[in-house]
């Protein structure tokens, strides 16, 4: 008898490689601005703390595509070359969901708080007004950036677990 419910680990990477896919969409319309002269992002992008955008967006392609890319080959590649069809459906549920959305939630707070506080420099505030302006933005962003660390742990003990598993018995 099973203690958790299985997945097929095939269907999982392809979840990943759908968020891969959306989440490279995402990407593509969250540079749009860049294209848009009177928004002065080049401006603001260039000292703290509009430097915040940049690695928001750096790191949402790493974590966020490139990332959910590699956890898609990861499941595919265990379905296929080591012969391990199934996996923990809550685990990997979890896994998915807690990563996709602190994705979104530091990349959104990272890039609020740059964006504000690369305003606020432009418009001759001080650099200690602009830190106590976007002070309410550094606590949510740390909690995103762990609950990321939290459901890349599940996908790794997750995919230890499945590694780990015996082989289906053929009948």
């Amino acid at each position: 008898m099973e203690l958790a419910e299985k997945l097929d680990t095939e269907r999982v990477a392809r979840y990943f490689i759908y968020l891969a896919l959306s989440n490279t969409l995402a990407a593509a319309i969250f540079a749009t601005p860049l294209l848009v002269p009177t928004f002065g992002l080049p401006l603001i992008v260039g000292a703290f703390p509009g430097t915040w955008m940049v690695i928001a967006y750096l790191s949402f392609l790493a974590v966020g595509v490139l990332g959910m890319l590699g956890w898609s080959l990861v499941y595919f590649l265990s379905s296929r070359l080591m012969g391990k069809d199934q996996t923990i459906k809550f685990l990997a549920i979890s896994h998915l969901v807690i990563v996709e959305l602190s994705v979104y939630g530091y990349a959104f707070t990272m890039s609020a708080a740059g964006w504000i506080g690369g305003q606020a420099l432009r418009q001759g505030l001080s650099v200690a007004a602009v830190g106590f302006l976007i002070e309410p933005l550094v606590l949510p962003t740390g909690a995103f950036i762990a609950l990321v660390l939290v459901g890349q742990s599940m996908g790794v003990l997750n995919i230890l677990w499945t590694l780990r598993s015996p082989a289906p018995r053929v009948s």
